[in-house]
Parts: C-alpha cells; structure tokens; sequence
C-alpha cells in the first residue's frame, strides 16, 4: 500500500512541476500576428539586411527588417548587418528585393517597423515582454517544401518543427 502511496505521490508532483514549467514559459514568448503590406513606406528606418552567403549567386538576399527609431525590435538571425539604406545593396539583390513579400511588425495599434523577405522565407514575430531591449523578436527561416523541411527539424512524417514542439 505505501509503494502505491509513493509512486501516486511521485506521478503528480512530476505532473504538477511539468504544469507549472509550461505555464512559466508559455507567458515567456508569444507570437504576434504580422499583417501583409504591399509595400514599405518610405521613412527613416534601420534597416537590417539578413545575410545568405549559400544563396550565392543570386539568392544572398534572405530579407530585410526596416525598424522605427526607438522600436525595441530584433531579430535573431545568425547573418545580419545594418545597412543606412538600400543603396548599399547589390544590383541582383535590389532586383530580387521588389518581388519580396512585406509585413508589417505592429504592436496593438503602432507600426514598429517592416520584414521583407523572399518568397521561400517565412517571418515569425515573438513577444517577449521580460526583455526591455528586444521586446519583439524577427525570426526568419527558410522553407524548403521539396525536402519538407519548414525551418526545424524533419520529423517522421516529412513535417518541419521550429518553436513550440
């Protein structure tokens, strides 16, 4: 009798620590919605160009994060460069830069900024309220929908991960 006591009481603390772990870390990040915009505005931004030094020779373009002076927005791309403005880009990636898709990075009701990003790229916008200087987080990823790999791992059956597994 006092095993079973042991093993129910050790099977729902583990239960109750696991609970409380999602909790803490589910409220850490939060993804935001970034609506499609047809194009950036034009207005003074730091722009952040994501760097593919694979894509050579015409796909070193991975994106481009235009942010408003003050916004507490980042990214967290392993190949990134602050530009002052997109004279600084090469001919072949100012050409591949019109047929890029825009969102816009908005927070309740005020624009932050923008991502520019290619078509076999996705942009996922993280919250984090915990951390003043990086409040909302750009993370960009390639898609590659031949190998089913959606920016994470490939799992069994043939789906990408990323954030949340």
């Amino acid at each position: 009798m006092k095993r079973h006591n042991i093993k129910y009481l050790t099977r729902s603390t583990a239960l109750g620590m696991s609970a409380l772990v999602l909790i803490s870390c589910s409220s850490y990040n939060m993804i935001v919605k970034m609506p499609e915009v047809n194009e950036v505005p034009s207005g003074h931004y730091e722009i952040i160009k994501l760097y593919n030094p694979e894509g050579l020779p015409d796909k070193t373009l991975a994106g481009l994060v235009f942010i408003k002076k003050g916004a507490n927005v980042c990214t967290d791309y392993p190949r990134q460069e602050i530009i002052k403005s997109l004279d600084e880009l090469t001919m072949t990636e100012k050409n591949s830069y019109r047929y890029f898709s825009n969102y816009a990075i908005t927070a309740e009701v005020e624009t932050l900024g923008f991502v520019s990003i290619p078509i076999e790229y996705r942009a996922i916008l993280w919250k984090n309220e915990k951390d003043e200087n990086c409040k909302y987080k750009v993370q960009v990823e390639y898609i590659n929908k031949d190998r089913g790999d959606f920016g994470g791992e490939i799992n069994k059956t043939g789906h990408g991960g990323g954030h949340g597994r």
